[in-house]
């Protein structure tokens, strides 16, 4: 096992900037998540990890090693791909076999360790089908054995999970955390999926246009986004975004006319008083509206226009000074039209409309 180092990473298709001065820290032993939306960069900082491509400019240290020069074979890395590039005319102890094989290792060892990763992966039974005989699910499986049987000091997922439908997501996601408590090998996850970057990560690097926009542990970054988009991408559903003032350097006015509402805040949540009369961007999270009856002391009103039943949970449909805004019931809450929500102002975010920044201190 080793740590993961980048230092200002670059990365050029033509005079297309892909990655620009990325630097990120992945401890030993660490499960890392690359999460972002289509476009952001993220794969291609995993291919550079793994050797499949070569930086314009910057550093990739494994513990003491430098890397970025180096061939993927002598990078000692195993990868678990989308398509799962398992060898169709090889049966599943085969596929597992093939890159010890490359390597010379002794056929004892090769079998000691096939047998180790078919018991913890559910695979014993299906070691002489081949790979058209198998569900997706067991395929994923048999990709991410070849790549445990490896013993390397980085595992590399490139969004493994993209090709399963919800439920088998849902239950290697799981698997693949386990695994991940058993081995406690250094890890690196490109998802576009914010549940799996949630629930998987030990520490979560959120990308945005070539960039990291920001990383730390998943809990942190959702209760603290330091950016508008950090924040309208984690989350489902997504947070409400509405236009502001600041009035008197302690209150945000929102809507006008008869729609128009205040909320005080706490000036020192955000540094000291706000300057009077300066646009800002108000963050609510869904889940942050709660009946009226439930909190007396809520400012902003909403009024509900209309519910989704989910089971579990519903979404409410709502107005707050004029905007449309979604709001997350436990089932435990029955909402209908006509009903107020209500929000506390230590639950707001605020952002700076120009650069997207928090307001918070």
């Amino acid at each position: 096992m080793v740590a993961l180092a980048i230092r200002e990473l670059d990365k050029r298709f033509g005079d297309t900037p892909v990655l620009q001065a990325v630097s990120l820290d992945v401890p030993d032993g660490a499960f890392a998540v690359l999460v972002g939306p289509s476009g952001c960069g993220k794969s291609t900082l995993l291919r550079l990890i793994a050797g499949l491509e070569l930086p314009d400019g910057g550093s990739i240290r494994f513990g003491e090693r430098e890397v970025g020069s180096l061939a993927p074979r002598d990078r000692d890395v195993a990868m678990v791909f989308q398509s799962y590039a398992l060898y169709p005319h090889l049966c599943v102890r085969d596929n597992l076999a093939f890159g010890l094989r490359l390597r010379c290792t002794p056929a004892a060892e090769i079998a000691r360790r096939i047998g180790e990763v078919s018991e913890m992966l559910g695979l014993s039974a299906l070691l002489g089908r081949m790979p058209r005989e198998l569900s997706g699910g067991q395929r994923q499986r048999v990709a991410m054995g070849r790549a445990i049987v490896r013993r390397p000091a980085v595992f590399l997922f490139d969004e493994p999970l993209s090709n399963l439908d919800a439920a088998l997501r849902a239950q290697v996601r799981v698997d693949i955390r386990k695994l991940h408590q058993q081995l406690a090998t250094t890890s690196v996850y490109v998802t576009h999926d914010q549940v799996e970057a949630m629930t998987l990560a030990d520490v979560m690097f959120v990308l945005n246009q070539g960039r990291i926009e920001q990383a730390g542990e998943p809990l942190e970054i959702y209760a603290r986004p330091a950016t508008r988009f950090v924040a309208g991408f984690l989350g489902s559903p997504a947070m409400n975004f509405l236009e502001g003032r600041i009035e008197r350097g302690e209150a945000v006015a929102l809507g006008t006319g008869d729609a128009r509402q205040e909320l005080a805040l706490d000036p020192a949540d955000f540094g000291g008083a706000l300057p009077d009369g300066r646009a800002v961007v108000l963050g609510i999270r869904p889940h942050d509206l709660v009946p009226a009856k439930a909190c007396a002391a809520g400012l902003l009103r909403a009024k509900v226009v209309l519910t989704e039943e989910l089971g579990g949970e519903s979404y409410a449909h709502a107005v707050l000074a004029g905007e449309s805004c979604v709001v997350r019931l436990d089932r435990s809450v029955r909402a209908r039209p006509g009903d107020e929500l209500v929000l506390r102002a230590e639950t707001v975010h605020l952002f700076d409309p120009a650069t997207g920044r928090s307001l918070r201190a």
